[in-house]
């Protein structure tokens, strides 16, 4: 992607400049996305992604226009926007992709942040000192997301000279948890005064688990609800489309073949991508570590 990126920017860099009050909420969302991109950059990309499907779907409206439409001046008009609105709305994907990875990446720390802080505490009060916590965590492949910010913030401090509160800092910088930033503030202060870590990241881990609790709790009453949802109002009113439809084709005014057509496709499509779609949406909403 890197050299996708200076090509883009090669290009398009200019405008961008030009732009920049447009893409600069991009630069803090790349960041805590964790895509090693300049905001300009990826700001090329995107002008790039709405020219580029701009030029295909105008390929593909003219075929279609020569092959199949005689009147091309009437048309012509509705397809050019039409494939003007398609293509900006690639681009706009292209612009809010950073804003998703950053809050997908803030559900996953917070889902297991009150593990991976309960293992901290574990490990300070082991005797360990501060830094070799997050060289332990790093590998703790079990908090994926959160051992990935751990060996960060060990790199800075083996690899680049970092002490142990600028690279926090740093990691505090880069990430989009707030939970998480306020842990890593927590554990900055308490080695800067020289206070008890183990016992802070204790109390802190309980709070963290106690909150995990009443995500929990809260997320079991909305599953229940989304099932009662599915069942009353998808499963009963399938079954109340399929048999008013049945009486309209016994009473008639309706080809039977169009009604029966139309009742496979609910029953064989429709439902599986109801299903789908809510299965997507609570699992979306789950708490659970990711």
């Amino acid at each position: 992607m890197d050299r996708v990126y200076d090509i883009s920017f090669s290009i398009f860099g200019k405008l961008t400049h030009i732009l920049d009050s447009v893409f600069l909420p991009l630069k803090k969302k790349l960041v805590s996305a964790g895509m090693d991109v300049d905001y300009k950059k990826y700001a090329s990309f995107i002008i790039m992604v709405f020219v580029f499907f701009l030029i295909i779907s105008l390929i593909i409206s003219l075929f279609f226009i020569f092959f199949f439409l005689k009147n091309i001046s009437e048309y012509a008009p509705i397809i050019i926007f039409g494939n003007i609105i398609v293509s900006l709305g690639f681009a706009l994907f292209a612009y809010y992709y950073p804003f998703l990875v950053s809050s997908d990446r803030k559900s996953r720390i917070d889902n297991q942040l009150p593990f991976a802080s309960l293992y901290l505490s574990t490990i300070s009060k082991s005797g360990f000192p501060a830094h070799e916590m997050f060289r332990m965590l790093g590998n703790f492949k079990n908090y994926k997301i959160i051992a990935e910010e751990a060996k960060k913030i060990s790199k800075d401090i083996t690899l680049l000279g970092f002490d142990l509160p600028e690279a926090i800092n740093r990691a505090i910088k880069r990430s989009p948890s707030k939970e998480w930033n306020e842990l890593l503030s927590g554990i900055r202060n308490t080695v800067t005064v020289g206070g008890e870590l183990g016992k802070f990241l204790e109390e802190k881990s309980i709070g963290f688990i106690q909150d995990y609790k009443r995500k929990l709790k809260k997320f079991s009453e909305t599953v229940s609800v989304f099932m009662n949802v599915y069942i009353t109002v998808i499963i009963v009113g399938i079954v109340f489309f399929i048999v008013i439809s049945s009486l309209m084709s016994t009473i008639g005014g309706m080809s039977v073949v169009l009604i029966k057509t139309m009742q496979m496709a609910v029953v064989f499509f429709g439902l599986p991508i109801v299903t789908v779609g809510f299965i997507l949406l609570v699992k979306s909403m789950s708490p659970w570590s990711k």
